[in-house]
Order: structure tokens, then C-alpha cells, then sequence
């Protein structure tokens, strides 16, 4: 019994100082002084409708990250996350999805014009927003691409990089069965066979477990929250929560893992 004790508090040490180790390197990481350089630009998705998006670019050749806001919202979402990111030596693209709102006090625009243009707006017609900033990220650096999605994106992100061979990574954030009946995710993703991390608010976790549950062990890491319930989507890593660092804890050892 002592035995078992004294095991426990050793494991109970060696899980602070690795806690209070990343934080240091969260500081230092986000402490940089890189200078990140922001443009307004505009897409072209395949049946022909304007998409907007924020580019934020460290160095023209380095990789992306492109970010997809949940349904309803716009490309505000990230404002703040697309810098921390940028930290990393990733550039990034927010991108304006039709099947958007406002938020952060920022018009998706994407969203009004497919509104303006009575334009359809499935999941085949969202993908091909996703697509045409894959295509327009990989033709930039010539390196594949990492999707950071939310919610109904970030569902529809895991279901993209089974079927693009230009997409690395994904990161998905409180993803769900949001496109059923006609397509079930977790029978999708199943023959999903890169890096993926998937996280969510400690009452979603079961739900997003079983969603990837069909996807092979080595290649996804679940994050549950432990110092609190925790937030959906990108409210998880916001700083306006305190419980948001070890979200970033668990999210930048990913990122040094696809180094």
C-alpha cells in the first residue's frame, strides 16, 4: 500500500513539473517577437462564389494553418488564436465560411454574398470553401496544410483530410454529427490516417470520444479538461476563460509532435 502511495505522488510531481514546464514554454513561445503582418484577401470558391479571409503570415514560405469558424460565426473567431498560432512558425488563414454569422464584431462576409446570391449551402458546398483555401495555402508554401476547425467545420475539416492528400494535420474543436443523415462523420473519419487532436468541453467528451473512436489509436490525441468543465469550440481557447492554458498545453505539444 505504501508502495502505491509513494508511486501516485511521484506520478502526481511528474505530472506538476510537466504542467509548469509547458507553461514556461507558453510563455516563451508567446512572448515572441516575430512580426506577424495581416491581409484582407479574397478566394474564389468552385462555383464561383467570393470568399473572404484574413491572412496573417510570419514568413511567406513557412506552412498554414487554416482556421474555420463554428456555423453561425465568421472569421473574428480566430482574431486573437491566429496570432498565438502564428507563434509557432505557422502563417494562418481565417476563412469566411457560408454557412456563417458575425462575430467578434466581424461580418462574414463570405456568408452574405452566398445570402445575396441565394447560393446552396450543404456540406458539398461548404467543402468547396474549405478546398479553395486548402489550394490557395498549399499553392502558396508548397507544403501541406493543417485544418483548425470548430464545431460543424471542424467535423467537416475531419472529413476533408480523408479525401485531400494536401491536408497534414487537424486539429478539431467540440466536432459532432452535424451533417446526418446523408453523412455520418464517425464512419467517415474512420480511414482517417494522419495527425489528428480533438478536444471539446469535459460534458461533450464522451460524445467527441465516440465520434473518433473509429480512428486509429496512433493517430489521435484526445484532450479532455481536467482543471475545470472546460468550454466548447474556440471559447476553449480564449483568454477570457483562465481554464484556456491547458487547452494550449495540450494543443502546442500536438504542434511540436508534427515537427
Amino acid at each position: 500500500m505504501q508502495k502505491q502511495q509513494r508511486h501516485s505522488v511521484v506520478r502526481s510531481i511528474t505530472r506538476r513539473i510537466l504542467f509548469f514546464s509547458c507553461i514556461t514554454v507558453l510563455a516563451i513561445v508567446f512572448s515572441s517577437l516575430n512580426v506577424i503582418r495581416v491581409k484582407t484577401i479574397t478566394l474564389i470558391s468552385a462555383d464561383s462564389l467570393e470568399i473572404t479571409a484574413d491572412e496573417y503570415i510570419i514568413a511567406p514560405d513557412n506552412p498554414y494553418i487554416l482556421l474555420f469558424h463554428e456555423q453561425g460565426s465568421s472569421r473574428g473567431e480566430y482574431h486573437t488564436i491566429a496570432r498565438r498560432l502564428c507563434k509557432l512558425d505557422y502563417n494562418c488563414l481565417a476563412v469566411d465560411i457560408r454557412n456563417g454569422g458575425n462575430n467578434s464584431h466581424v461580418s462574414n462576409e463570405t456568408a452574405r454574398r452566398c445570402r445575396n446570391n441565394r447560393c446552396t449551402t450543404g456540406i458539398n458546398d461548404i467543402g468547396q470553401d474549405v478546398t479553395a483555401a486548402i489550394e490557395y495555402a498549399y499553392g502558396k508554401s508548397k507544403l501541406p496544410v493543417i485544418l483548425f476547425g470548430s464545431s460543424a467545420n471542424g467535423s467537416l475539416s475531419l472529413k476533408l483530410a480523408v479525401e485531400n492528400d494536401n491536408v497534414r494535420a487537424v486539429v478539431a474543436l467540440s466536432p459532432g454529427e452535424y451533417f446526418m443523415p446523408s453523412i455520418k462523420i464517425q464512419d467517415t473519419i474512420s480511414h482517417l490516417k494522419k495527425p489528428v487532436f480533438i478536444t471539446s468541453s469535459k460534458a461533450e467528451f464522451p460524445y467527441v470520444e465516440e465520434l473518433a473512436s473509429g480512428i486509429e489509436k496512433d493517430y489521435v490525441s484526445l484532450f479532455e479538461p481536467k482543471q475545470g468543465e472546460g468550454h466548447r469550440g474556440t471559447e476553449s481557447l480564449s483568454v477570457d476563460y483562465d481554464d484556456n492554458t491547458e487547452y494550449w498545453v495540450a494543443l502546442i505539444l500536438f504542434f511540436r509532435d508534427l515537427m
